[in-house]
């Protein structure tokens, strides 16, 4: 059904200028993604260090490009980091995507931001996304030295897709259990590929990111293990049974976003296992909404909320 009446009056009118995006055909859906792209860049911000970093190949997978985004003013200091993962369904991304988004975290909190240039699917299905963010972040933990990162503030984070790779990214970490990070935020995660849940039933709307589209990016990802038990639970986290240990979370989410019933079971299941999680659910919210209008009264909450608790993690006063 479409809940384009259901959106804020400011988030609607903006999200219908929008083109919609078709994943049944990919190569068309990413070029109309980067005309969207182009539509929401910001530009570069002075204050900020940018580099391309090479992150070593682990075991059978390649290497891993990273960007990094680093305050000026705070050059040669030991910061708290984020090991960023941009969404795009899997299968939609693009190295400078999140480039503005990253560059305003680096300010706004004197971190350093990675951004993770993940392999896309269907050309390199599950796990290459995942273990791409692993590669990237053991690269940062093990050089944290010679980048100036401070290991007790390293935070996981992504939205969309890239928060499904950051839940996955979080059970990596606790079960092979070769370092340590603070925390994970999660941002309206794609982490259940059963695509079932009532929220996923009721988004249907083409303007959007609905059901339909949803069910052609996770078969892109999942390649034949698609509509099977033998789904990793590292590549839809919601499969996990065990979330006992998991690393703290932050899952924020809209109420009419497709995801939002898989991201508000995930956060009450890590509560039940004791682990310290906070959930944020905004009203008359689709999906990408603080992307889409990011001065709309509701998406200025999100970053009320969103800086919060990156100060908190970070141990940074208001």
């Amino acid at each position: 059904m479409s809940i384009m009446n259901r959106m804020t009056s400011d988030i609607a009118a903006i999200v219908d200028m929008f083109p919609v995006l078709d994943l049944s055909d990919i190569p068309k859906a990413r070029a109309d993604s980067l005309a969207i792209t182009s539509m929401l860049k910001v530009p570069v911000d002075p204050d900020v260090a940018t580099r391309d970093l090479i992150a070593p190949g682990r075991d059978e997978h390649p290497p891993v490009r990273l960007r990094e985004f680093r305050p000026k003013a705070a050059i040669g200091k030991h910061l708290p980091a984020v090991l960023w993962v941009q969404g795009g369904g899997y299968v939609i991304t693009s190295t400078t995507m999140d480039d503005g988004w990253c560059q305003e975290l680096a300010l706004s909190h004197q971190c350093i931001v990675y951004s993770v240039d993940w392999r896309r699917s269907p050309e390199h299905p599950f796990p290459a996304a995942s273990e791409d963010c692993y590669t990237g972040l053991s690269y940062i933990i093990h050089s944290a030295e010679d980048l100036g990162i401070d290991l007790d503030r390293v935070v996981i984070a992504g939205n969309s897709s890239g928060g499904g790779s950051a839940a996955s990214l979080a059970l990596l970490v606790r079960d092979r259990a070769e370092f340590s990070v603070a925390h994970q935020l999660l941002i309206y995660p794609m982490i259940d590929d059963r695509n079932d849940t009532p929220s996923a039933k009721l988004v249907t709307d083409p303007k959007v990111w609905n059901n339909q589209r949803n069910e052609y990016a996770w078969r892109a990802y999942l390649g034949d293990a698609y509509g099977t038990d033998q789904v990793s639970p590292y590549a839809a986290p919601s499969r996990m049974q065990d979330m006992a240990g998991s690393i703290p979370a932050s899952i924020l989410t809209g109420e009419l976003d497709l995801f939002r019933d898989e991201n508000i079971i995930y956060a009450m299941r890590l509560m039940a296992a004791n682990v310290p999680t906070e959930l944020y659910v905004y009203p008359g919210a689709p999906h990408g909404f603080e992307r889409l209008a990011p001065d709309a009264s509701i998406s200025r909450q999100f970053f009320v909320d969103r800086d919060a608790i990156l100060r908190r993690v970070f141990g940074i006063d208001a």
